[in-house]
């Protein structure tokens, strides 16, 4: 299957025959073509539309990381020699939910600035990025001090703030996820982290939920006796 994406001229966006047609070329069973659609879906080289069939997606290099260590999205993109950007950045100011008040260690009526962007790399949207900071921490005029990019490198350089960890949950995405359209209409299967990140002294400063492409990026865990 992947041969035949490769190299026998099936471009982006390209329809793929047919469970039979391809069961008939191949010389295997149907339900041998639906097990290599499924992996190829998973993988993220093909996408499937109801009552139409399989289509060839468009290509995106694999990244790869590890989960155990601290690795911020802008070093995991040059690490794939690819250029970071963001798009639809939103920016506002709200009081923070019980949850996000008890993990960033503060008062229910504390105001909080909620950062949205989606982070792309070459030009294709990769993450749904939403940061919850403390006004307390980051001051009154934090849009105005935002720096595009790197979220740590711009504490680091404006707020002399250093991130020494993370505590990270993955969670499942739901359908309540206000997903941006751009992350949703390429149908790729997503990851969630929720992370509180901490400073050297492990005081929480700002708490951020992640939305990444599963088909993009491929995390790992070493697990050792």
């Amino acid at each position: 299957m992947s041969r035949l994406i490769g190299e026998d001229g099936y471009a982006d966006g390209k329809k793929l025959p047919s469970e039979k047609e391809l069961a008939e070329t191949y010389g295997v069973s149907r339900e041998t073509i639906r097990k290599a659609l499924k992996h190829l879906t998973q993988l993220g080289r093909v996408y499937s539309i109801r009552g139409s069939g399989h289509y060839v997606r468009h290509w995106v290099p694999q990244m790869e990381s590890t989960l155990n260590r601290l690795t911020s999205i802008t070093e995991l993109i040059k690490q794939s020699q690819l250029v970071e950007g963001e798009m639809e950045v939103h920016f506002f100011k709200r009081v923070p939910t019980k949850d996000e008040a008890e993990l960033l260690q503060i008062h229910p009526l504390d105001p909080v600035f909620v950062v949205d962007r989606i982070r792309t790399a070459g030009g294709e949207p990769l993450i749904f990025n939403q940061n919850v900071l403390p006004q307390s921490v980051v001051g009154e005029d934090f849009p105005l001090r935002y720096e595009k990019g790197s979220l740590l490198n711009c504490l680091r350089t404006r707020y002399r703030i250093d991130i020494a960890e993370a505590m990270t949950e993955v969670l499942a995405v739901r359908a309540e996820d206000l997903l941006p359209y751009r992350l949703k209409e390429t149908g790729a299967p997503l990851l969630k982290f929720k992370q509180v990140h901490y400073d050297a002294k492990a005081l929480p400063i700002f708490l951020s939920y992640d939305i990444m492409r599963n088909d993009v990026i491929r995390f790992f865990i070493r697990r050792v006796m």
